[in-house]
Order: C-alpha cells, then structure tokens, then sequence
C-alpha cells in the first residue's frame, strides 16, 4: 500500500513586527533634538510676552508714561482712568493670553508628539504677530521664538517623531478579561 501524499506548503511568512522604538527611561517615542528647541522656543516665547506685558503695566502705572505703554494705547489716544482706558487693558490682557496660550499649546502638545501642534504653531505665530503689532517693540523676540516653534515643527524629524506617536497611540492594551469564578471569603489554604 502506497503512503498517501503530503501536501506541499511553504515555511511561514515571519510576522512584521512594526513597532515603535520607545525609550528605556520615559517608555516614549525618543523625542529628536528639534522637538526640544521647539519646545523651549515656545515656552521662551511666552516669558517674553509675560515681560512685555509687565513692562506694560509698569508704564501704565504712571500717568506720565501711560500713552505711551503700547501702541494700541497710542493709537487710541483714552484718557487715563476712563472706561475706553480700562477697555483697552482688558484688551490688551486677553491679546497677551491668547498670543501666550496658543504658542504654549503649540510648543506642548508638539512635545507630546500631536500633529495637529503643527497647526497650532501657525495660529500661534499669527497671534503673536497680532500681539507684537499692539504692544512695544519687544514683543517682536516673542515673535521672533514663535516663528522658531512654528517652523521647527514642520521639520522632517518631527514629521517622524509624530508617526511613532500615532503608531504608539493606536496599540491598545489588552482588554480587562473578567474571570470565570471569584472565590469569597477565606482561602482554603489559610483555613
């Protein structure tokens, strides 16, 4: 009697693992060089705004020197003390806020590894462009670091570094699997 015939088949295909290579100390993405002068640049960005706007409000302070604190304050011209005067401040602090806020958002989240951070550096540097228009002279280093933030953030190192974080954030980790039999009370083998 004959053997019967084996099927041919092929070895295996070896299975791609693709995943991310992750630091042995933070268990991130290793972060390039880029991100963090990115990051520094905008975090530099917002201490200057924080030093135009209180050199602002040292200016201001002094009737003598308040029509000259800003160029917003210049153009318009309010006299000191008047509801047009404590508008414009209101103005001027939320200018500050938003110009500051959008350009850490950018320089944090671009540090996390989001891509949309791209985005956020060039709303970001249009704000603080806004900002540096109606404040003081100054006001243009802060532009001039979120102009840093906003360029290095579409680098090619960083285009890298943000699909490690994508491919990172899509693993999901294994699912809590409820078991089959809970045992109440004291264990048999303390008893």
């Amino acid at each position: 009697m004959s053997q019967p015939k084996q099927i041919q088949t092929l070895p295996p295909i070896e299975e791609l693992h693709r995943s991310t290579p992750l630091s042995t100390r933070t268990g991130e993405p290793q972060r390039p060089i880029v991100a963090v002068v990115a990051a520094v640049a905008s975090y530099a960005a917002v201490a200057v705004v924080m030093g135009v706007y209180a050199l602002h409000w040292w200016r201001a302070a002094n009737p003598d020197s308040y029509a000259t604190s800003a160029r917003l304050i210049e153009w318009v011209a309010p006299e000191p003390g008047k509801w047009l005067s404590l508008t414009l401040e209101g103005v001027l602090a939320a200018a500050s806020v938003l110009a500051a806020g959008a350009v850490a958002v950018a320089g944090f989240q671009a540090w996390n590894g989001w891509k949309w951070s791209r985005w956020a550096g060039l709303v970001g540097l249009l704000l603080m462009g806004g900002y540096a228009a109606i404040t003081t002279d100054p006001a243009y280093i802060a532009l001039g670091l979120s102009l840093v933030t906003a360029v290095l953030v579409w680098l090619p190192p960083m285009t890298t570094y943000f699909r490690r974080w994508a491919q990172v954030r899509a693993e999901r980790p294994e699912a809590y699997r409820r078991p089959g039999w809970i045992f109440y009370g004291r264990l048999p083998r303390f008893r």
